[in-house]
């Protein structure tokens, strides 16, 4: 798997918590329930909101929540039982380590820890315990999905022999950067920090890159050969020591002062951990759509929807 896969992979898991997501309407709704039997703290109000002194009731947007969503949510709840009651049947057990141990992995191309919950929330309005418990009932999915299925070790010894690359310590260098229109502005950029003054300050009034201007230029970490990332821009980046600074550098259309803010090296998991996770892949590969696998699980376990999905949008 390259890199550019992995990134694809981590987009795709995004996508799939995005589905899950839905979920978190649960809340609303039991709190629309508590509302609905007067159940409220005396700070609590029966209007969600208010537009030109015309209210709108926890009533009225739960209605309309379940009216348009009402039915992927509960398909969401269900999954989430069934999938528990088989998991139990079948003795698995999802720990905290192998969650931890999977985020990691989903977290490789985000700068930090941090930016990666950051992104979470603000793109798909997940908490850190809501990620976390998402990422268990995947794979605790993904297990089921693959039981019964069995990896030979001379399979997994080809995979390591044609994806060496995938297992090499790569290069992860920490940057800043300024971002402007044309050489003329980044020459002007220049010029202002060889005076003395602050690159995060610079970056915030001047840089064009909307996301890094709001966290002073700080790109995070990026591979020394990324490919998403212009090869000059990387070169020159790794030519430099730390703290340095050098611009300005075509970027695709636009110009860019990088500032080096250090250097690390990837931690490759032990040689254990390394073929668990080619093992789990390969047997995903074999196994049914997740998708799939939550539906049987439905018919298994008697499901029975008791609401008119046709009301829906």
């Amino acid at each position: 798997m390259t890199r550019q896969e992995r990134a694809l992979r981590n987009t795709v898991v995004i996508l799939a918590v995005a589905t899950l997501m839905l979920g978190g309407l649960l809340f609303w709704s039991l709190r629309a329930m508590a509302l609905l039997k007067g159940d409220t703290t005396e700070n609590e109000t029966p209007d969600a909101a208010t537009a030109g002194g015309l209210p709108i009731t926890d009533k009225q947007w739960m209605d309309e929540l379940k009216k348009k969503h009402g039915h992927e949510v509960l398909v969401g709840m269900i999954n989430h039982i069934v999938v528990e009651k088989e998991a139990k049947a079948l003795g698995i057990t999802v720990t905290d380590d192998e969650v931890e141990q999977e985020l990691a992995r989903t977290m490789v191309g985000y700068g930090s820890e941090e930016q990666y919950y950051a992104q979470m929330q603000s793109q798909l309005g997940l908490s850190r315990q809501e990620v976390f418990a998402e990422t268990a009932y995947r794979l605790t999915l993904q297990t089921i999905a693959t039981d019964g299925i069995t990896i030979k070790e001379a399979d997994i010894d080809t995979y390591l022999d044609q994806n060496t690359e995938r297992f090499t310590p790569k290069r992860e260098l920490e940057l800043s950067m300024i971002k402007v229109s044309s050489y003329d502005e980044g020459e002007q950029v220049m010029d202002r920090l060889e005076q003395g003054e602050n690159f995060a300050d610079l970056a915030r009034e001047v840089s064009i890159d909307a996301e890094s201007r709001q966290q002073g230029g700080r790109l995070g970490k990026v591979e020394e050969d990324d490919p998403f990332w212009p090869e000059g821009l990387l070169k020159t980046a790794a030519s430099l020591d730390e703290g340095d600074i050098a611009g300005p550098i075509q970027a695709e259309d636009d110009f860019a002062i990088i500032r080096l803010e250090s250097i690390h090296t990837q931690n490759i998991p032990d040689q254990k951990e390394i073929r668990a996770l080619i093992r789990q892949e390969l047997a995903l590969e074999q196994a049914p759509p997740l998708q799939q696998v939550e539906s049987d699980l439905r018919t298994k376990y008697d499901v029975a929807i008791n609401i008119d999905n046709s009301l829906q949008d």
